[in-house]
């Protein structure tokens, strides 16, 4: 498949810049409470816009089967060394990372345990971020679990720059999205909504806080969600 154009840049922002070493506190905590107690290398999970690698690093260290795409070559390729370094001779099953877009997963019906998305769908307009999630339904088992962190409207930046559409803005001059191109801006309305075609909604939780530093507000649904049976 080859990605829309706009998903280009991607690649030279993972070569260029630092990214995060660690995963977030939520993620460590959402696969903590449902799944300290499962055996850990039979749990598959896939992570839609992996990048290079902090939350397939955290939960390949905890045993389970780590799974990732990403539209970027670059980050598959840092992912794919961190993975092979920091984590040798710790045991667990061998990752599974490829480049490709999340509109189109290549993975079969029903083969994952548990999706994880850390403010990568929303990179996209909502066409694209429809059939994302299609998909990622599709690869998982009836009864798995989705996470997804998305930004909210609350944000700033939300408004400005360019508008593709209602609540996806590209070239965005400042704010948490500020030069990640195309972004889009959910209401928990619309979560409702656009996930609940696809998924039940088992929790969202509301993160409003203020960078009093970079002078913004940030506004994140933290968001659990389930596959149908």
């Amino acid at each position: 498949m080859t990605a829309p154009d706009y998903t280009a840049h991607w690649d030279e922002k993972f070569r260029s810049r630092s990214w995060g070493r660690y995963p977030p506190e939520d993620l460590v905590r959402f696969m903590g409470r449902h799944f300290r107690a499962a055996d850990q290398r039979a749990v598959k999970v896939l992570e839609v816009g992996c990048g290079p690698g902090a939350n397939l690093w955290f939960m390949q260290r905890e045993g389970f089967a780590v799974h990732g795409i990403d539209v970027s070559p670059a980050a598959i390729d840092i992912a794919t060394a961190r993975l092979a370094s920091e984590n040798a001779g710790i045991p667990h099953p061998a990752a599974d990372l490829r480049v490709g877009h999340f509109a189109h997963l290549p993975w079969p019906d029903g083969h994952f345990d548990v999706a994880v998305d850390i403010f990568a769908l929303y990179a996209n307009t909502t066409h694209v971020i429809r059939e994302a999630l299609a998909e990622v339904a599709r690869v998982l088992r009836p009864g798995a679990l989705f996470y997804s962190k998305l930004w909210g409207t609350n944000c700033t930046g939300h408004g400005l720059g360019r508008q593709l559409e209602p609540g996806t803005f590209d070239e965005i001059p400042e704010g948490p999205c500020r030069g990640m191109g195309v972004s889009h801006f959910f209401t928990r309305a619309e979560i409702d909504v656009l996930f609940g075609e696809f998924f039940g909604i088992t929790a969202i939780d509301r993160i409003l806080r203020s960078d009093i530093a970079a002078n913004q507000q940030i506004e994140e649904f933290h968001c659990q969600f389930i596959r149908p049976r």
